[in-house]
């Protein structure tokens, strides 16, 4: 029973479900996660919008001398940023994901990543799309605009997480069907908890032709086990049972040496990597990522 994986805390229908999700999101959103994931995903690039007089203050790089010459009045230009931004969450739905010790599972939380990301690309009228996979690709929704579409998405990835995550996971064979079905730049967001730590090379891969976020999904379990005593372990994703003796194990120090591990290949990767525990709100975490990271895009 101290090992067993967590069924769903919640008892109601997959519509309520979906519902609630979008009533969080509304409150995150409210709280500023929109504007904060409108800056730090950036679009192809800026247009020109306008030309309008000077006023101190104006960048001066940004003065139109023919116009100005014509006017004989000081103008500068005005540029929009061209967004047209596609967003693509990628959920990892093995078994190891439907592990949680505390109030929500991995994949409950992952569920409610997705339903956040949906509606802010709603709120920025950005395209959203879906992949789920484990040893294999278990569903895709192509990216596209609007609540409605939005609302298949979060459907899509809470009834996942209700029907019970299993299977091994496949990064890189999700990363090649990505490749296959996007062929234009998009923000890719791979949630998982990448306990199979051979991503580095995959993720490098896909971060050359998309933006890639990483967001490693954890549970304080798996870090931290009784001092002593023996229990007999099973692996989520394959079945196979382990003996494990706690004196010896040395779980935390492992599990802090796992995650130092994984910091420095998403690095080598290049990819932004933010961590989220099914123990504690993420939405302060998130949002101070996001902030670092438009500063660091600036």
């Amino acid at each position: 029973m101290f090992f067993r994986p967590r069924k769903p805390r919640f008892r109601v229908p997959l519509t309520r479900r979906v519902r609630d999700l979008e009533i969080l999101s509304a409150r995150l959103i409210r709280a500023g996660f929109a504007g904060d994931y409108h800056s730090a995903f950036h679009g192809r690039g800026i247009e020109f919008a306008q030309v309008r007089e000077y006023q101190p203050g104006d960048d001066v790089r940004t003065i139109d001398w023919n116009v100005t010459a014509r006017s004989g009045t000081p103008h500068v230009k005005e540029f929009v940023e061209e967004r047209d931004l596609t967003v693509l969450v990628a959920i990892d739905v093995s078994g190891s994901m439907g592990f949680g010790s505390v109030d929500w599972r991995k994949c409950d939380v992952a569920a409610e990543l997705a339903a956040v990301f949906a509606f802010s690309a709603v709120q920025n009228s950005d395209r959203i799309g879906l992949l789920l996979f484990a040893n294999s690709v278990q569903g895709y929704i192509a990216p596209r605009r609007g609540r409605m579409h939005a609302q298949v998405i979060v459907r899509a990835a809470v009834d996942a997480a209700m029907r019970g995550p299993k299977g091994i996971a496949d990064l890189e064979g999700a990363a090649r069907y990505l490749e296959q079905v996007s062929t234009r730049r998009a923000v890719v967001i791979v949630i998982s908890d990448f306990l199979d730590q051979n991503f580095e090379r995959t993720m490098r891969r896909l971060n050359r032709r998309h933006d890639v976020v990483a967001i490693t999904v954890g549970d304080p379990r798996e870090e931290r086990f009784p001092e002593r005593g023996l229990a007999q372990v099973a692996d989520a994703e394959t079945g196979a049972l382990r003996l494990i003796d706690f004196r010896r194990a040395d779980v935390a120090r492992r599990a802090a040496a796992r995650g130092e591990q994984n910091a420095r290949r998403f690095r080598a990767a290049g990819v932004d990597h933010l961590n989220v525990s099914t123990a504690i709100p993420y939405d302060r975490e998130l949002l101070r990522f996001f902030r670092e990271r438009a500063v660091r895009r600036r």
